[in-house]
């Protein structure tokens, strides 16, 4: 009887160890919507505000630009087929008309330039940040939600954490930026 009570504590002792070891070797797995982050961190929030005001600058001026090309069109819809001024309008639509749509590339390219000189520093930021939290949470692995994730649970759902890991320096980083505004400002008006 003792030998069946020795044998039944050793495996259940035996078993606890390995269930003990293989929740040692379950790696500790965080997901994270990137895309999420940055737009609802504070530095996101701001190139997004930039982008806006540029995209709507941007836009109104291609707008103008289409309006003229407009007023030209229809000058020449007006003008009589037999009139001498006739290829004259012809002409002077199909250059308003290729210039137009080179302008219109040429600033939707600069918006896209712009995005990505707005984006890219937190990018790279975030990439520090995401190594950071990863470490300093002990997750073995984060995943970004849209991009490598098949399926995750939300309680594996890190996003809410690392955007505030995003903006814990934030107030700092603003009052840091404001101070060398502040000062050309004092040279300037110092004069006065």
């Amino acid at each position: 009887m003792r030998y069946g009570f020795f044998v039944a504590g050793v495996l259940a002792a035996g078993l606890s160890f390995v269930t003990t070891a293989q929740a040692a070797d379950v790696p500790r797995i965080g997901v994270v919507n990137i895309q999420q982050v940055i737009a609802k961190s504070h530095r996101g929030q701001d190139a997004s505000a930039k982008l806006s005001a540029l995209s709507k600058k941007v836009n109104g001026d291609v707008r103008d630009q289409y309006n003229k090309v407009m007023v030209v069109k229809q000058q020449f819809e007006k003008a009589d087929s037999k009139s001498a001024d006739y290829a004259k309008l012809q002409k002077n639509f199909q250059d308003s008309a290729a210039e137009f749509q080179q302008y219109r590339d040429a600033q939707q390219q600069n918006l896209e330039e712009r995005r990505q000189e707005l984006l890219k520093p937190i990018e790279e930021e975030l990439q520090q940040v995401l190594v950071t939290f990863a470490k300093d949470h002990h997750y073995d692995i984060l995943m970004n939600q849209g991009g490598g994730a098949i399926y995750s649970s939300d309680k594996y759902d890190v996003t809410t954490q690392v955007t505030e890991a995003m903006d814990k320096d934030w107030a700092e980083q603003q009052a840091s930026d404001a101070k060398p505004n502040a000062k050309s400002k004092d040279s300037k008006g110092g004069g006065k």
